[in-house]
């Protein structure tokens, strides 16, 4: 069974700038690194809408992006 260990975290805001031509939104990321592991989900939106507030375009959507490192992990079994 694989073994997952946190390396790091980091916020993402994506910002609406405008629509392409086939009408998708348009969108611009601002990342935000050195977020803890253990940062409440509630509480890393709350930072990501305070954010928000500080930019003219219009919030499309707060992301938490997390990255894993994954180790295999010796089976064992007793007799």
């Amino acid at each position: 069974m694989a073994q997952v260990t946190p390396i790091s975290r980091h916020l993402q805001l994506q910002f609406q700038v405008g629509t392409t031509a086939s009408g998708a939104p348009k969108l611009l990321n601002r990342n935000y690194a050195n977020v803890l592991p253990s940062a409440a989900d509630d509480d890393v939106l709350a930072v990501g809408q305070a954010l928000a507030g500080l930019f003219a375009d219009s919030l499309y959507q707060v992301t938490r992006v997390d990255q894993n490192g994954l180790s295999s992990t010796a089976a064992t079994t007793t007799p």
